[in-house]
């Protein structure tokens, strides 16, 4: 890749993938630490990068470096610090409590299901949408988010929840 093609995305990318980062880690700091390791990660690794389109494969990295980094944070928080009532229903994030707690759950869940809980509840695309985007069926989908809710009901109201679950 070529340096004017990285800072090209930069520009047009940069601010959405850092929104993305502080949505994930409540944190502007670590948001802007993970900002520059995903366009690192972008300029190492864009040889993988085949016919698709730059945004969705930079927030992708910039997911698993925020869920490596949200993983790092949970093993140094005890159990009883991420407890938390469980959600009547399932809804995206919107405070900065719930969000932390999204994080220790995705962070307890396997990669397919972080990755459907991601575009589900963060993105906000409606289950055929996170179909298309995985490429798999409406009915994997359902299956991932169940996944999903069964760590977040374990992780909240019993405990950790095994990691690498669901």
């Amino acid at each position: 890749m070529e340096a004017a093609t990285l800072e090209h995305w930069y520009a047009l990318y940069g601010y959405a993938v850092h929104r993305r980062c502080v949505r994930l880690l409540q944190s502007e700091a670590e948001a802007e630490d993970a900002l520059h390791e995903v366009f690192l990660r972008a300029w190492r690794y864009a040889h993988t990068l085949q016919g698709e389109e730059p945004l969705p494969w930079l927030y992708r990295i910039a997911d698993r470096h925020c869920l490596d980094v949200l993983r790092r944070r949970a093993r140094q928080v005890p159990t009883e610090d991420v407890k938390g009532p469980l959600p009547e229903e399932a809804s995206a994030p919107d405070t900065s409590e719930q969000m932390h707690l999204f994080g220790q759950v995705l962070a307890a869940c396997k990669e397919r299901v972080r990755d459907a809980a991601v575009l589900y509840y963060l993105d906000e695309l409606t289950q055929d949408e996170v179909a298309e985007s995985l490429g798999c069926s409406r009915k994997t989908v359902k299956e991932r988010l169940a996944q999903f809710k069964t760590v977040a009901a374990r992780l909240l109201t019993g405990g950790r929840a095994k990691r690498g679950t669901g």
